[in-house]
């Protein structure tokens, strides 16, 4: 049965109803056949025909396959009362890290989200996972140590920033202080302590002020404490003054009998997010915060080399070691400049494609600001992107066209969370704006689609080019299409998946296929975990009703990537039908 509707650009679309097998895939060797897998949310899947009409029959060919992981945010929750300050949530709404009643189990749903990703993989292999941004919460060593040791489906793995701290100290440093100084910044050695679990309908839990007592309450008693997900307790495990580890849960690896912990089974990359680079994803300090912090056994990763450098502590398989900055011109990765080593691109799909991961938190130092303490602080969580890294695009886009390769963008932000349209939007020097960056994107007919998360939410775009000009409804720019045929550019796709820390916590698998019409068809069904308590929680953490402040009036004042969005949507982030199941047809490149 197919049923006709209005696509939300005006293009036609197509339900079709049955696509998605409800089943595990029947066999393995499946990688020509397009992809059905139990992780796979059921729903009709939505034909979208604003680029090109065109048809994924039985005999178009599967070019790629990939998985879309975004915003997994795995949070130290216990830092955030002491580093975080989570306590001014109820009386700042550009706070995104507002205490969520499912934080206390980020590591256990990106770990099941794994488990039910390899399941489909086992059937249908993925080349690669690509991760685009909010890796963590605070920014914090720990939680990148989590995070890092859960992919890879192990635990309390030596961190770079230990092992260079240690080297630091000198040979006569005795092991009690390097733990103090060193080790218990990491997370090594002591288990997450178990918050008990938010009551969302409890009247106390309705306000975000009281709510917000109640789980700092909570929060710091676990903490303190050293309390188990049973409930008992052990002070030796307390984790005010320490970061914590993996769960219990998790604290094994993969390949032991009965161990819960799963690793990835794809080689995973790493795209830079604000929350990955600024403290809290919002505040670009710097000089001397982690002394400040230091008595809590938190310290925040300000540099992005630091970052960077910490992928590099990983296991070779699945790999790659670096998971993507290890593809760095060498020159660019080993020099002083320790904010250039966050984009990078790769080949995929037997070299029929060239993937490029750009950065797009603004990092630059603000001229007008005459120390590092701040950098470009009036752009809070918003993105944007540098003329050098601009330059270093435009001439990687034209190789790849060279090259006749097709190429799919990855950053953090979607062009809508640019700068420009921040709160602060006046303040922020701005050396890229997102009408430049699409515009040159759209210029190169090879460009198929810029795949972004910092939403949130599900939300698919066509950029249209028509007569040199694109739009996507909201950005609109000349386009100099770069084909002696200025026919030849059509447009791409703006794909945003939701994330793993907010409701609907699902993610995106990601298929490209020549239809062998002269189209092709990018195929996006959406994964979902399987753990009904944080499901539960996340769905019942509706923080748009909950500020102090009136949400209209408030959604007035914000960018849409932060409070508009969740008052718009009643909260939720899982978008219309033509966000979430999707096959999105294109113009294949000549």
């Amino acid at each position: 049965m197919r049923t006709p509707i209005r696509g939300p650009h005006g293009g036609l679309c197509l339900l079709l109803f049955g696509a998605l097998s409800a089943g595990p895939a029947v066999a393995s060797g499946n990688y020509g056949n397009p992809a059905q897998c139990a992780a796979f949310v059921q729903e009709p899947v939505v034909k979208r025909t604003e680029l090109a009409t065109g048809t994924r029959g039985p005999y178009a060919k599967l070019l790629l396959r990939f998985i879309h992981l975004t915003d997994d945010h795995i949070i130290d929750d216990d830092g955030q009362a002491v580093v975080g300050l989570s306590a001014i949530d109820p009386v700042n709404v550009q706070f995104e890290s507002a205490m969520r009643f499912q934080e206390e189990y980020s590591d256990e749903v990106l770990n099941d989200l794994e488990g039910r990703i390899n399941q489909c993989n086992a059937a249908y292999p993925s080349e690669f996972s690509i991760v685009t941004g909010d890796s963590a919460d605070l920014t914090t060593v720990g939680e990148i140590r989590r995070f890092i040791d859960n992919l890879d489906g192990t635990y309390d793995q030596m961190s770079r920033f230990e092992q260079e701290c240690r080297a630091g100290q000198g040979p006569l440093v005795l092991e009690p202080l390097l733990q103090e100084l060193c080790t218990r910044f990491t997370g090594r050695g002591v288990a997450d302590t178990q918050t008990v679990d938010p009551v969302p309908s409890q009247l106390l839990y309705q306000p975000l002020v009281t709510r917000t007592l109640l789980q700092l309450q909570a929060t710091q008693t676990a903490a303190l404490t050293g309390r188990a997900a049973d409930g008992s307790i052990n002070p030796l495990r307390q984790t005010v003054t320490r970061a914590p580890g993996l769960p219990q849960s998790l604290r094994c690896n993969w390949d032991k009998p009965g161990c819960a912990n799963h690793r990835l089974a794809t080689p995973w990359y790493v795209v830079f997010g604000n929350h990955d680079g600024y403290v809290r994803g919002t505040v670009p300090a710097e000089l001397g915060i982690n002394e400040v912090v230091a008595a809590f056994g938190r310290r925040f990763m300000l540099r992005q080399k630091d970052f960077v450098k910490e992928f590099f502590n990983t296991k070779a398989t699945p790999g790659p070691v670096g998971h993507g900055f290890g593809n760095v011109e060498p020159a660019r990765l080993n020099d002083a400049n320790d904010r250039n080593d966050g984009y990078y691109a790769f080949d995929a799909g037997g070299g029929k494609f060239r993937m490029i991961v750009i950065n797009t938190i603004i990092d630059g130092v603000d001229p007008r600001i005459p120390t590092d303490l701040l950098r470009n602080p009036a752009a809070l969580s918003d993105g944007g992107l540098d003329r050098v890294q601009f330059q270093w695009l435009d001439a990687q886009l034209a190789a790849a066209r060279a090259a006749g390769r097709m190429v799919m963008v990855f950053s953090h932000h979607p062009d809508l969370t640019f700068a420009e349209y921040g709160t602060f939007a006046s303040l922020v020097p701005i050396e890229v704006p997102a009408a430049e960056l699409d515009a040159l994107l759209a210029s190169y007919p090879n460009v198929i689609a810029w795949v972004a998360g910092h939403t949130h939410r599900h939300r698919i775009r066509p950029f249209v080019v028509a007569n040199g000009v694109g739009s996507n409804g909201v950005v609109t720019t000349a386009v100099n299409c770069k084909a002696a045929n200025s026919s030849a550019c059509t447009g791409f796709w703006q794909i945003e998946s939701a994330s793993l820390i907010d409701w609907p916590q699902e993610q995106r698998l990601i298929e490209v296929f020549d239809n062998r019409d002269g189209t092709g068809t990018i195929r996006g069904p959406i994964l979902g975990h399987g753990l009904a308590k944080p499901k539960a929680l996340s769905e019942a953490d509706d923080r748009c009703a909950l500020y102090l402040a009136d949400p209209a009036s408030a959604e007035a004042l914000l960018s849409e990537a932060d409070l508009g969005v969740l008052c718009s949507q009643g909260g939720t982030r899982d978008g219309t039908p033509a966000d979430r199941n999707v096959e999105l047809i294109f113009r294949m490149p000549s």
